[in-house]
């Protein structure tokens, strides 16, 4: 019942974002009383939040795949393909993640530590890179969080088809020259 209240729940987003999930429309789809829902999730949020602890769980699952990876910038490289990949084919998933401020908005919270363990793990990829000598300069967060900015700016831009002048074709190629330009710059003061 509880991931079928997800489920549900990931679908009315899709079509109506935030504002389109109630737990009364959630009980209505899924053919139960409202007090049905209460008994898994105390609120809306609640299931909001899940459905984003299941998304980061998922990168997480990615990331972890990563480290079989020997060379630190392929590592890096890949990771970054996978996380366009799966912004593109989780959009609103996606988009629940990071785009939606009445989640960011929600205390810390025991689970929420997914999120940091993606972002903790993406930066031990980083720091893997520096001390291969790939990067120079500054710190592996910062880093990190840079190249992050590039690849959700690049995936945001794809999710909401601001790229429909590109031909499909390219899509592959962009994202390879994000990569290699933002790797390339990594690290270096071009002030």
């Amino acid at each position: 019942m509880r991931q079928r209240i997800l489920e549900v729940a990931m679908d009315m987003f899709a079509a109506g974002g935030y504002q389109g999930v109630s737990m009364r429309r959630i009980a209505d789809r899924i053919e139960y009383s409202t007090g049905t829902i209460y008994r898994y999730f105390e609120k809306k949020d609640d299931i909001m939040l899940q459905l984003c602890y299941q998304g980061f769980e998922k990168l997480l699952a990615i990331q972890y795949a990563l480290d079989k990876i020997a060379d630190p910038v392929e590592r890096i490289k890949t990771g970054g393909r996978h996380y366009v990949t799966f912004a593109l084919e989780n959009p609103e998933l996606y988009e629940l993640m990071f785009g939606t401020k009445e989640i960011i908005k929600q205390p810390d919270g025991a689970e929420q530590t997914v999120a940091l363990k993606s972002l903790k793990k993406f930066v031990e990829h980083v720091h893997q890179c520096m001390a291969a000598g790939f990067f120079s300069g500054g710190d592996a967060e910062t880093l990190a969080v840079a190249l992050w900015a590039a690849l959700h700016g690049l995936s945001s831009l794809l999710i909401k088809e601001q790229l429909r002048f590109l031909p499909e074709d390219k899509v592959d190629q962009v994202v390879e020259k994000a990569l290699a330009f933002t790797l390339r710059g990594g690290g270096k003061d071009l002030s």
